[in-house]
């Protein structure tokens, strides 16, 4: 099913694709969640990063 599926209001065709879906969504739900996480990491990483002094060295700042 696709967002134009849903938006032209296309029931789907069985219980039993109720249930694929439904496991597709659970996945694409985790998915969704491990990109954010690792995006807030990201960020986190690169605002570390950005601390400090210009006297900081590398090994530092990754210890940090």
């Amino acid at each position: 099913m696709s967002f134009q599926d849903l938006e032209a209001g296309r029931p789907l065709a069985s219980s039993r694709r109720e249930l694929i879906n439904g496991k597709q969504d659970a996945t694409q739900a985790v998915a969704s969640g491990i990109f954010q996480i690792n995006t807030a990491v990201s960020t986190f990483q690169r605002l570390v990063n950005t601390l400090g002094t210009p006297k900081d060295t590398p090994e530092l700042r990754e210890k940090l």
